[in-house]
């Protein structure tokens, strides 16, 4: 899970006053612990509980993917002019 800012205690030993942050962007804990549940009910394998397009994890996931394979060459980037 991958929760927005959450209204818990962490916030008062963080160095962070919560009250300096966004209100609009701090979730509940309730709605954030509803969210995960939900979102394993879905079998989601991350949930991101504030985000409302799904397709931006998705389409995150799949540059992430191509990412790796596209790093997986064994040699340098042709544009470092190294290796050659």
């Amino acid at each position: 899970m991958l929760p927005a800012t959450t209204a818990t205690e962490i916030w008062d030993v963080s160095g962070v006053a919560l009250k300096s942050l966004d209100p609009a962007t701090i979730m509940t804990a309730e709605d954030c612990v509803d969210a995960a549940l939900a979102g394993l009910d879905r079998r989601e394998t991350v949930t991101l509980p504030s985000v409302e397009d799904p397709k931006l994890w998705a389409a995150f996931d799949d540059a992430r993917v191509k990412l790796f394979a596209a790093s997986q060459t064994g040699k340098p980037a042709s544009r470092y002019g190294v290796g050659r």
